[in-house]
């Protein structure tokens, strides 16, 4: 009796042994099953927004940490509305991304985390990021976004425009001398319309005119004051503020919207704008060209913009491992030659714009190539929207719409912009 009392005892711790195997076993290898969910959103809504996703998804089916990026996308104005509301609850995505200007109120309030660790561990190399870029990235000496994207603009130029009034397309080689004779030229009154030669647009639009305040040798900040009413600005808008209102080169103000308007519809001659514009002129039938910028008295300059990804404050520590794998995907080469090649934008990888399947796209070897005359516009504050919408832009319309006096119009803006900044 004895002797088979052991033995069911055996049996039954056994069985226990081979039950508590089992649970572990299937408890393991759930935990191994359960991917990491990090949400991600953003405002790409177009074409490029559908390549986005694209991207994501093929990170979705080849990351080795099973992790799973949940992309929302939205209208950019939408998108911060959103964030306004979310992010201060802990509500928010893990990672969203949004243009580099704005770093400076997100890493001051708390809402996204530095990043600094993504760098310093080399899975992001910073010297493969274009300079201008990895500059504004950083706030107060530490890393808070990745790059996700980098637009310059360009002179986009009307070539039947041009044929028409026999006038030679814009190079390399151009000055602001030139660039000036062919606007005049190309200015004129056609069947009761006015065609324009050269706009730029001054409000709700990317920023036109820094262009010529930067080529003039001029600036809007430095070392935390306003210079924008250096003698150099003020040459350099009453040079180019007296060719549209009294040469009426272009329009005196006007919107985003409004001067892509005049440009495909065939009413002005030759603009700055980025890459994003030549699909709808594609879909539109303008027989267009684009050159590099022209050379003003110091030089070349352009305007860059920046879209950054972030690790917001809504993202928990364990997921920190997974949100920099995808970080870094997103900046390897293959990626960057998908993004860059199907979309058109500038590389954010200095490397993949040698790569041989990016040789023969001419938009992104000119973009990418303007990048290094780009400057960025009103960086590293936390007021940025306050300085461009309340001092820097009413002036400048001030002074193409009534004529005020450049120089007082620039002073009083100046003062302004200084109060904002303090």
């Amino acid at each position: 009796m004895k002797k088979l009392l052991a033995v069911i005892v055996g049996v039954s711790v056994a069985l226990s042994a081979v039950g508590c195997s089992a649970k572990a076993k299937s408890e393991k290898e759930t935990k191994a099953d359960e991917k990491t969910v990090i949400t991600y959103w953003n405002g790409f809504t177009g074409t490029d927004g559908e390549v986005m996703q694209r991207i994501v998804d093929n990170y979705n089916e080849s990351n080795q940490l099973n992790v799973e990026i949940q992309m929302e996308r939205v209208s950019w104005d939408t998108l911060y509305q959103q964030l306004a509301t979310s992010l201060p609850v802990g509500d928010g995505p893990d990672i969203t991304a949004f243009a580099t200007e704005r770093i400076g109120e997100y890493a001051k309030s708390g809402a996204i985390k530095p990043i600094d660790e993504l760098y310093s561990s080399k899975k992001v190399d910073t010297t493969k990021i274009p300079a201008v870029f990895n500059e504004n990235l950083q706030y107060n000496g530490n890393y808070y976004g990745v790059p996700l994207n980098i637009a310059s603009l360009v002179m986009y130029y009307n070539k039947d425009i041009f044929d028409k009034a026999g006038v030679e397309y814009p190079n390399e080689n151009w000055t602001w001398t030139d660039l000036e004779d062919a606007a005049l030229k190309l200015t004129k009154d056609i069947d009761g319309e006015h065609q324009y030669g050269f706009g730029m647009a001054t409000n709700n639009t990317i920023p036109m005119w820094p262009i010529m305040i930067w080529a003039g040798g001029g600036d809007y900040i430095k070392d935390g004051k306003s210079v924008f009413n250096s003698e150099e600005n003020i040459e350099t808008v009453k040079k180019w503020a007296g060719l549209i209102r009294d040469s009426k080169i272009g329009p005196q103000v006007c919107t985003g919207a409004e001067i892509d308007t005049l440009f495909s519809t065939g009413k002005l001659g030759m603009y700055f704008c980025g890459p994003w514009a030549a699909g709808s002129f594609d879909s539109a039938g303008v027989n267009y060209g684009m050159a590099g910028v022209p050379s003003g008295p110091s030089g070349k300059a352009t305007l860059a913009q920046g879209v950054g990804m972030y690790m917001t404050s809504s993202a928990s520590e364990e997921k920190k491992n997974a949100i920099y794998d995808f970080f870094a995907y997103w900046q390897s080469v293959d990626v960057q030659v998908e993004w860059s090649g199907s979309v058109g934008y500038p590389v954010a990888n200095t490397d993949a714009i040698k790569d041989d399947r990016l040789k023969d796209n001419k938009a992104v070897a000119l973009f990418s190539d303007q990048i290094q005359y780009a400057h960025f516009y009103l960086q590293q504050l936390t007021n940025f929207n306050e300085i461009d919408s309340d001092a820097i832009t009413p002036a400048i319309e001030k002074i193409l719409l009534d004529g005020d006096d450049v120089k007082t119009t620039l002073d009083n803006a100046s003062k302004q912009i200084d109060t904002l900044l303090k």
